[in-house]
Protein backbone atom coordinates (compact mmCIF):
# COMPACT_ATOMS: atom_id res chain seq x y z
CA UNK A 1 0.00 0.00 0.00
CA UNK A 2 1.59 3.42 -0.90
CA UNK A 3 1.52 6.41 0.63
CA UNK A 4 -1.81 8.04 -1.11
CA UNK A 5 -3.60 4.63 -0.08
CA UNK A 6 -2.70 4.20 3.43
CA UNK A 7 -3.70 8.25 3.74
CA UNK A 8 -6.98 7.12 2.20
CA UNK A 9 -7.78 3.75 3.66
CA UNK A 10 -9.24 5.05 7.15
CA UNK A 11 -6.32 3.14 8.82
CA UNK A 12 -5.58 6.65 9.90
CA UNK A 13 -8.63 7.70 10.87
CA UNK A 14 -8.96 4.32 12.82
CA UNK A 15 -5.97 4.75 14.68
CA UNK A 16 -6.60 8.70 16.10
CA UNK A 17 -10.26 7.13 16.99
CA UNK A 18 -8.60 4.08 19.06
CA UNK A 19 -10.52 1.32 16.88
CA UNK A 20 -6.91 0.64 14.87
CA UNK A 21 -6.01 -3.31 15.92
CA UNK A 22 -2.74 -3.60 17.11
CA UNK A 23 -1.18 -4.59 13.83
CA UNK A 24 -2.12 -1.70 11.99
CA UNK A 25 -0.77 0.54 14.54
CA UNK A 26 2.34 -1.28 14.39
CA UNK A 27 2.58 -0.99 10.64
CA UNK A 28 1.25 2.46 10.73
CA UNK A 29 3.95 3.76 13.62
CA UNK A 30 6.33 2.15 11.47
CA UNK A 31 5.61 4.25 8.39
CA UNK A 32 5.06 6.70 10.56
CA UNK A 33 8.87 7.66 11.61
CA UNK A 34 9.96 7.11 7.48
CA UNK A 35 7.19 8.75 5.64
CA UNK A 36 6.63 12.86 6.05
CA UNK A 37 3.14 12.56 4.34
CA UNK A 38 1.65 9.86 6.29
CA UNK A 39 3.30 12.06 9.87
CA UNK A 40 1.58 15.10 8.44
CA UNK A 41 -2.04 13.02 8.13
CA UNK A 42 -2.23 11.56 11.33
CA UNK A 43 -1.19 15.19 12.92
CA UNK A 44 -4.39 16.93 10.67
CA UNK A 45 -6.54 13.74 11.90
CA UNK A 46 -5.50 14.23 15.48
CA UNK A 47 -5.68 18.26 15.47
CA UNK A 48 -9.62 17.81 14.01
CA UNK A 49 -10.43 15.16 15.58
CA UNK A 50 -9.21 17.71 19.03
CA UNK A 51 -11.11 20.55 17.22
CA UNK A 52 -14.56 18.64 16.93
CA UNK A 53 -14.10 17.71 20.73
CA UNK A 54 -13.21 21.31 21.83
CA UNK A 55 -16.64 22.87 19.30
CA UNK A 56 -19.11 19.77 20.81
CA UNK A 57 -17.78 20.16 24.34
CA UNK A 58 -20.58 20.03 26.87
CA UNK A 59 -19.89 19.82 31.02
CA UNK A 60 -21.04 16.23 31.60
CA UNK A 61 -23.69 15.64 34.62
CA UNK A 62 -21.96 16.26 38.69
CA UNK A 63 -22.54 12.84 39.32
CA UNK A 64 -20.90 11.34 36.20
CA UNK A 65 -17.40 13.66 37.19
CA UNK A 66 -17.76 11.93 41.10
CA UNK A 67 -18.46 8.60 39.58
CA UNK A 68 -15.43 8.61 37.70
CA UNK A 69 -13.33 10.62 39.87
CA UNK A 70 -14.57 7.77 42.93
CA UNK A 71 -13.38 4.74 40.68
CA UNK A 72 -9.92 6.50 40.02
CA UNK A 73 -9.30 7.31 43.68
CA UNK A 74 -10.37 3.83 44.97
CA UNK A 75 -8.12 2.44 42.43
CA UNK A 76 -5.14 4.78 43.66
CA UNK A 77 -5.91 3.72 47.22
CA UNK A 78 -5.69 -0.02 46.38
CA UNK A 79 -2.58 0.44 44.65
CA UNK A 80 -0.76 2.44 47.17
CA UNK A 81 -1.88 0.39 50.75
CA UNK A 82 0.64 0.64 53.47
CA UNK A 83 -1.02 -1.99 55.27
CA UNK A 84 0.67 -5.66 54.23
CA UNK A 85 0.98 -8.89 55.95
CA UNK A 86 3.45 -8.96 58.84
CA UNK A 87 4.93 -11.93 58.16
CA UNK A 88 5.31 -13.20 54.61
CA UNK A 89 7.06 -16.11 53.25
CA UNK A 90 9.87 -14.95 50.76
CA UNK A 91 9.04 -16.60 48.10
CA UNK A 92 5.29 -15.16 48.15
CA UNK A 93 6.54 -11.57 47.56
CA UNK A 94 6.37 -10.33 44.43
CA UNK A 95 8.87 -8.30 42.78
CA UNK A 96 8.51 -4.49 42.94
CA UNK A 97 6.95 -3.49 39.90
CA UNK A 98 9.38 -0.85 38.24
CA UNK A 99 9.79 2.98 38.10
CA UNK A 100 8.26 3.07 34.67
CA UNK A 101 4.94 1.02 34.78
CA UNK A 102 4.14 2.90 38.62
CA UNK A 103 4.53 6.30 36.38
CA UNK A 104 2.41 4.79 33.79
CA UNK A 105 -0.25 4.39 35.84
CA UNK A 106 -1.83 7.69 36.68
CA UNK A 107 -1.18 7.91 32.99
CA UNK A 108 -3.09 5.39 31.97
CA UNK A 109 -6.21 6.55 34.97
CA UNK A 110 -6.04 9.73 33.19
CA UNK A 111 -6.63 8.54 29.80
CA UNK A 112 -9.51 6.48 30.57
CA UNK A 113 -11.18 9.39 32.11
CA UNK A 114 -10.57 11.50 29.61
CA UNK A 115 -11.80 9.06 27.21
CA UNK A 116 -14.89 8.53 29.50
CA UNK A 117 -15.79 12.11 29.78
CA UNK A 118 -15.36 12.79 25.66
CA UNK A 119 -17.61 10.14 25.22
CA UNK A 120 -20.00 10.91 27.78
CA UNK A 121 -20.25 15.19 26.10
CA UNK A 122 -20.07 13.46 22.95
CA UNK A 123 -23.04 11.40 23.73
CA UNK A 124 -25.13 14.32 25.47
CA UNK A 125 -24.08 16.91 22.26
CA UNK A 126 -25.72 14.51 20.21
CA UNK A 127 -28.86 13.51 22.66
CA UNK A 128 -29.63 17.16 22.92
CA UNK A 129 -28.86 18.01 19.15
CA UNK A 130 -31.53 15.37 18.49
CA UNK A 131 -34.12 16.68 21.42
CA UNK A 132 -33.42 20.55 20.00
CA UNK A 133 -34.22 19.10 16.58
CA UNK A 134 -37.38 17.31 17.75
CA UNK A 135 -38.52 20.41 19.25
CA UNK A 136 -38.17 22.54 16.42
CA UNK A 137 -40.12 20.37 13.81
CA UNK A 138 -42.75 20.14 16.57
CA UNK A 139 -42.80 24.03 17.24
CA UNK A 140 -43.16 24.52 13.46
CA UNK A 141 -45.78 22.04 13.18
CA UNK A 142 -47.76 23.30 16.32
CA UNK A 143 -47.41 26.97 14.43
CA UNK A 144 -48.74 25.61 10.71
CA UNK A 145 -51.82 24.07 12.53
CA UNK A 146 -52.65 27.48 14.31
CA UNK A 147 -52.45 29.02 11.13
CA UNK A 148 -54.09 27.03 9.35
CA UNK A 149 -57.10 26.91 12.30
CA UNK A 150 -57.18 30.56 11.92
CA UNK A 151 -57.74 30.39 8.34
CA UNK A 152 -60.59 28.47 9.02
CA UNK A 153 -61.85 30.55 11.46
CA UNK A 154 -61.67 33.74 9.58
CA UNK A 155 -63.63 32.22 6.52
CA UNK A 156 -66.15 30.85 8.70
CA UNK A 157 -66.50 34.67 9.90
CA UNK A 158 -66.58 35.84 6.78
CA UNK A 159 -69.36 33.54 5.53
CA UNK A 160 -71.15 34.72 9.04
CA UNK A 161 -70.84 38.36 8.25
CA UNK A 162 -72.33 37.80 4.76
CA UNK A 163 -75.50 35.83 5.77
CA UNK A 164 -76.02 38.49 8.74
CA UNK A 165 -76.23 41.81 5.79
CA UNK A 166 -79.64 41.81 4.68
CA UNK A 167 -78.73 42.81 1.63
CA UNK A 168 -77.05 39.73 0.69
CA UNK A 169 -78.99 36.83 -1.13
CA UNK A 170 -77.83 33.37 -0.13
CA UNK A 171 -78.18 30.82 -3.31
CA UNK A 172 -77.37 27.30 -2.46
CA UNK A 173 -75.52 25.54 -5.38
CA UNK A 174 -76.25 21.35 -5.24
CA UNK A 175 -74.45 18.91 -7.26
CA UNK A 176 -75.96 18.01 -10.28
CA UNK A 177 -76.35 14.32 -11.16
CA UNK A 178 -72.69 13.22 -11.86
CA UNK A 179 -72.05 14.99 -8.68
CA UNK A 180 -74.36 14.92 -6.12
CA UNK A 181 -72.35 15.24 -2.91
CA UNK A 182 -70.77 18.26 -4.41
CA UNK A 183 -71.86 21.72 -3.10
CA UNK A 184 -71.23 25.74 -3.02
CA UNK A 185 -72.84 28.73 -1.88
CA UNK A 186 -73.25 32.36 -4.15
CA UNK A 187 -73.60 35.21 -1.70
CA UNK A 188 -75.25 38.23 -3.72
CA UNK A 189 -75.34 41.55 -2.81
CA UNK A 190 -78.68 42.80 -4.71
CA UNK A 191 -77.95 46.56 -3.88
CA UNK A 192 -74.33 46.70 -5.05
CA UNK A 193 -74.65 43.56 -7.43
CA UNK A 194 -71.29 42.53 -6.22
CA UNK A 195 -70.92 38.48 -5.87
CA UNK A 196 -69.19 36.04 -3.78
CA UNK A 197 -68.25 32.40 -3.78
CA UNK A 198 -67.44 29.76 -1.60
CA UNK A 199 -66.67 26.72 -3.05
CA UNK A 200 -67.51 24.25 0.09
CA UNK A 201 -66.67 20.48 -0.56
CA UNK A 202 -65.47 20.69 -4.63
CA UNK A 203 -62.07 19.26 -5.01
CA UNK A 204 -59.20 21.19 -5.77
CA UNK A 205 -59.01 21.89 -9.61
CA UNK A 206 -56.99 18.89 -11.67
CA UNK A 207 -54.01 20.64 -13.48
CA UNK A 208 -54.76 22.81 -16.29
CA UNK A 209 -58.16 23.25 -15.22
CA UNK A 210 -60.44 25.95 -13.57
CA UNK A 211 -63.70 26.63 -11.55
CA UNK A 212 -65.41 29.03 -13.62
CA UNK A 213 -68.83 30.55 -12.25
CA UNK A 214 -71.88 31.53 -14.62
CA UNK A 215 -75.06 33.70 -13.95
CA UNK A 216 -77.62 32.91 -16.03
CA UNK A 217 -79.62 35.37 -17.60
CA UNK A 218 -82.90 34.76 -19.09
CA UNK A 219 -81.82 31.55 -19.88
CA UNK A 220 -78.26 32.47 -21.21
CA UNK A 221 -75.15 31.79 -19.53
CA UNK A 222 -72.77 34.85 -18.41
CA UNK A 223 -69.25 34.93 -17.23
CA UNK A 224 -69.17 35.99 -13.74
CA UNK A 225 -65.11 34.95 -13.09
CA UNK A 226 -63.16 32.14 -12.63
CA UNK A 227 -61.91 30.83 -8.77
CA UNK A 228 -58.46 31.80 -7.93
CA UNK A 229 -56.57 28.50 -7.91
CA UNK A 230 -54.83 28.54 -4.52
CA UNK A 231 -57.95 29.61 -2.98
CA UNK A 232 -60.15 26.81 -3.36
CA UNK A 233 -61.17 27.08 0.58
CA UNK A 234 -61.89 30.98 0.77
CA UNK A 235 -64.68 33.00 -0.40
CA UNK A 236 -63.86 34.89 -3.06
CA UNK A 237 -65.27 37.84 -4.87
CA UNK A 238 -66.29 37.69 -8.31
CA UNK A 239 -67.62 39.60 -11.19
CA UNK A 240 -70.44 42.05 -10.49
CA UNK A 241 -73.91 40.61 -11.76
CA UNK A 242 -77.57 42.77 -11.98
CA UNK A 243 -79.98 39.82 -12.48
CA UNK A 244 -79.85 36.74 -12.37
CA UNK A 245 -82.29 33.54 -12.51
CA UNK A 246 -79.54 31.02 -11.63
CA UNK A 247 -75.79 30.59 -10.95
CA UNK A 248 -73.99 27.58 -12.20
CA UNK A 249 -70.21 26.29 -11.55
CA UNK A 250 -67.88 24.34 -14.48
CA UNK A 251 -64.59 23.52 -14.73
CA UNK A 252 -62.73 24.95 -17.72
CA UNK A 253 -59.58 25.55 -18.80
CA UNK A 254 -57.24 27.74 -16.77
CA UNK A 255 -58.06 31.38 -17.55
CA UNK A 256 -61.59 30.25 -18.48
CA UNK A 257 -63.84 30.05 -21.23
CA UNK A 258 -66.61 32.24 -23.05
CA UNK A 259 -68.95 29.81 -23.11
CA UNK A 260 -69.17 26.57 -20.34
CA UNK A 261 -68.48 23.33 -21.13
CA UNK A 262 -71.73 22.02 -20.07
CA UNK A 263 -70.18 18.37 -19.77
CA UNK A 264 -68.05 19.52 -17.24
CA UNK A 265 -70.98 21.18 -14.65
CA UNK A 266 -70.64 20.48 -11.34
CA UNK A 267 -73.01 22.47 -9.37
CA UNK A 268 -76.41 24.75 -10.24
CA UNK A 269 -78.94 26.36 -7.89
CA UNK A 270 -81.48 29.12 -8.39
CA UNK A 271 -81.99 32.28 -7.34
Amino acid sequence: MDTKEYISSGIIEAYVTGLASEEEVSILMCIRQHNTEVEQAILEAEMTLENLATRQAMSPPPELKAAIWNTLSQQEVTSSSPFEPQQQDLASIKPMASPSSAAERPVRNWAIAASILLVASIGANIFYHNQSVNDQDMLVQALVENQSTEQKLQHIQEKWKLLQDPVIKTVTLAGVEQHPQLKAHVFWNTKTTDVYLSLENLPAAPKGKQYQLWAIVDGKPVDAGVFPLDKTDQVTIMHQIPAAQAFAITLETIGGNPTPDLTQLYVMGNT
